[in-house]
């Protein structure tokens, strides 16, 4: 890995360079000094090779600033190690991290990652990267590949250690690319080190590296850094090396937008490089030709991205996620400047850090003193890089570098699914921390003090380290992550809704449901000022969640003592005060960038039944039972909830047949079972509808009051498949209720006619 793209060929004219193959990893690191000391500022910011004085037979000169007395190659061994050591160190206890935040859903319950088949293999290039559990508006097969090759491949499964064990790898990987980077552009050793040793150690990188889903931001960066080099090589050789170079930008490109789609910006990068430098490279005719080997794999991953996601249901993007979607476009490109000053400020003191900062962790822009003091900061950041142009263009290069990188996914441009998320900063963090290296060894040759910048930053790398191990320890479990969240950011809904959640499914008793309560009551705080048409009902219905479950805990508490039903009502009465506010905000209308999920709105019914049925309103709990079963009439919970009302209204029979309309629909074994139950506890008066085999207990459908509930659930059945648009479903299922189950066809034809006479089924 370091061998790729860090040095120059010396001692020879362009047009003379011809590296032997036997040479290759030496002529890649090696590099000269410029021979006239005047003008050494400028020529540290080339890339140029250039002529060196000395005798014929003599060894050319290497990188400054290096250990004196050791061969060139051991020496960039040596430091290759260091990095390694140093790297393994501050992620040593990464590898207990387990399956947070989105690594549980991704990992684990992804089921075209849990065995190497062409089938699965196929699912994932045919569908987006959170199919089938949600939509998120990306792409990216080969990240998901890679958790294909741990689980299944390698047998990881549910053994987090694995997982780590591939992040690392790939981080050591980078940090060895950076190192080469950093090697090519600064031309001194120390500093280059430290470049290296600085970014692989920062905290801010652990949301890519110890998050086990950060791992696209790892193979986009591998691909960006890899390909740059190898880019650069390129415009320096010809014929077959050159083929050889351009191949392997291709290739890394490939990788790198099949694994994240921000790796496209590898085009802005080589075009950054080549401005920069053009008036002493004169390289467009090689741009043109790297821009050749970049744009296929690019324009492949945008034509299968587009076909894939045509197909897929629209992306979701709720403006508590990110606020700069619902803003208009002047306050949104403020907000998304005090974004970038964030950025920034994490980079320098990456003290508090969080997974999540959604609504109101990063308010929209309004002018306060907080606004303008990020807007100045961005602004004197940004006449600073534009003076480094004259004074050293490599810390104006690595200044423009993060730019390219960070801005595509800071909002300025288009708003994307977050509003701040540290692991974007993966790549970016890379000019931005070799600028601030560069910068303390020029304040240390300002003052003539050689040793104050290696001490210096040696110290920097050390707590670095050190914050990077604590930060490791936060990803342990969700309430260790779920709490550092909302210590960082507090004033983030989701982080205190995350934490609820954690604390709830932590505790099967319940005994800390009040601590729940708390922080769900803290999220809803955050958001129970927006109107209904920006706000989301999750909150509010995790709070009517645990509002019922603390009521069900306290009645239990209460019918054994005897205790009159105060605290049980109360908390029933919450549940149902929140759960309005929910039908409030699922009924109103939606932005064009956001809708109401059927599923989700259906969940703010169902428990708006539960929370009816408790109070003692039978009649109320099932017309919201019933409307939660009409939004998503394949899910067996809905049709147990009317199940349950209907029984609390006192219509045993009428429950039956939603049971049965339940196993036609899902063939769900619980609803089945609690039918067999309904059966033998007395709803059938003459005995007929259980019978008992060599096999266990089955239901006889030749039972009268069996085969009238059949019947009376085969019209709504229909009815349900044919707005599902399943009509061939609809058409089997008819036959089988008029064939097999001997209902009257007339019912069925007014619905489904035949389709080829429009008979009915028997009548042929």
């Amino acid at each position: 890995m370091v061998a790729v793209g860090c040095g120059e060929a010396v001692g020879r004219s362009k047009s003379s360079y011809r590296p032997r193959f036997g040479l290759l990893a030496y002529s890649l690191l090696r590099n000269t000094p410029p021979a006239q000391p005047a003008r050494q500022a400028d020529f540290a910011s080339l890339n140029l090779p250039m002529k060196s004085k000395r005798k014929r037979g003599t060894a050319p000169q290497e990188l400054s600033n290096g250990p004196r007395g050791l061969d060139p190659r051991l020496r960039h061994v040596l430091a290759a190690a260091a990095l390694c050591v140093v790297t393994l160190l501050a992620f040593s206890n990464s590898f207990q991290a387990g399956f947070v935040f989105d690594n549980q859903a991704l990992l684990q319950q992804d089921p075209r990652v849990q065995e190497a088949t062409s089938q699965n293999v196929a699912l994932i290039i045919q569908h987006s990267y959170w199919w089938p559990l949600g939509e998120a508006g990306l792409y990216r097969p080969l990240t998901t590949l890679s958790y294909l090759f741990n689980y299944a491949v390698l047998g990881d499964r549910d053994q987090p250690a694995g997982y780590h064990w591939i992040n690392l790898i790939l981080h050591l990987a980078n940090v060895l690319l950076v190192y080469a980077l950093a090697l090519r552009l600064i031309r001194k050793f120390w500093p280059s080190v430290f470049v290296a040793a600085v970014w692989a150690v920062h905290p801010v990188l652990t949301e890519s590296v110890t998050n086990i889903v950060g791992r696209a931001d790892l193979l986009a960066a591998l691909a960006i850094l890899s390909g740059f080099l190898m880019y650069l090589k390129s415009t320096e050789t010809s014929g077959g090396w050159r083929v050889a170079w351009l191949t392997g930008l291709m290739a890394a490109t490939a990788v790198g937008v099949f694994s994240k789609e921000s790796a496209v910006a590898i085009l802005g990068v080589m075009g950054l490089h080549e401005v920069v430098w053009w008036k002493e490279r004169h390289q467009w005719r090689g741009f043109l030709l790297g821009c050749f080997a970049v744009l296929p794999p690019v324009a492949l991953m945008l034509y299968q991205r587009s076909n894939v996601l045509a197909h897929s249901i629209p992306a979701q993007f709720p403006f508590t996620d990110n606020p700069i979607i619902g803003a208009d476009f002047w306050i949104g490109r403020l907000t998304a400047i005090k974004v970038i000053a964030h950025y920034l400020f994490l980079t320098i003191w990456p003290v508090k850090l969080s997974n999540d900062y959604s609504f109101r962790a990063i308010p929209l822009a309004h002018g306060s003193l907080g606004d303008w003091v990020a807007w100045i900061a961005v602004a004197v950041v940004i006449a600073g890089v534009a003076l480094l142009y004259r004074r050293n263009r490599t810390a104006f290069f690595l200044a423009c570098f993060a730019a390219v990188n960070l801005v595509p996914v800071s909002n300025l441009l288009f708003p994307i699914g977050t509003i701040l998320a540290e692991r974007l900063l993966y790549l970016p963090s890379i000019g931005l921390l070799a600028c601030i290296v560069l910068g303390i060894y020029a304040i240390a040759e300002r003052f003539d003090s050689k040793t104050s910048a290696p001490i210096l930053l040696c110290l920097i790398v050390a707590i670095l380290s050190v914050r990077t191990w604590v930060r490791n320890a936060d990803w342990h479990d969700d309430i260790s992550l779920y709490s550092s969240a909302v210590q960082a950011a507090p004033d983030s809904f989701k982080s205190h809704r995350l934490l609820a959640a954690a604390l709830f499914d932590a505790d099967s008793s319940h005994s800390n449901i009040d601590r729940a309560i708390e922080e769900i009551e803290k999220s809803m705080m955050l958001v129970d000022p927006l109107p209904d048409v920006l706000n989301k009902s999750g909150s509010y219905q995790l709070a009517a969640l645990y509002y019922m479950t603390k009521g069900d805990v306290a009645l239990q508490k209460e019918s054994s003592t005897n205790a009159p039903r105060q605290e049980s009502t109360e908390a029933y009465q919450k549940a149902l005060r929140v759960l309005l506010r929910c039908v409030s905000i699922d009924e109103s209308p939606t932005p064009a960038y956001d809708r109401r999920l059927p599923e989700q709105v259906s969940t703010t019914y169902q428990l708006l039944s539960g929370a009816y049925l408790r109070l003692g309103n039978a009649e109320k709990g099932l017309a919201a039972a019933t409307r939660a079963r009409d939004l998503q009439p394949l899910n067996p919970g809905k049709h147990q909830q009317v199940y349950f009302a209907l029984l609390a209204s006192r219509r045993g029979e009428d429950a039956a047949v939603a049971l049965w309309e339940g196993v036609f629909l899902t063939a769900d074994r619980r609803l089945q079972e609690q039918l067999m139950n309904l059966y033998q506890k007395g709803s059938d008066p003459k005995g007929c509808a259980v019978r008992t085999g060599p096999d266990g207990s089955t239901i006889d459908p030749s039972c009268e009051i069996v085969h009238k509930h059949i019947c009376a659930a085969s019209v709504d059945t229909i009815k349900v498949r044919l707005k599902s648009s399943d009509r061939d479903l609809a058409t089997t299922q008819k036959r089988t209720f008029v064939r097999d189950y001997g209902c009257p066809a007339g019912p069925l034809d007014q619905i489904l006619p035949d389709q080829v006479s429009g008979k009915s089924a028997t009548s042929q």
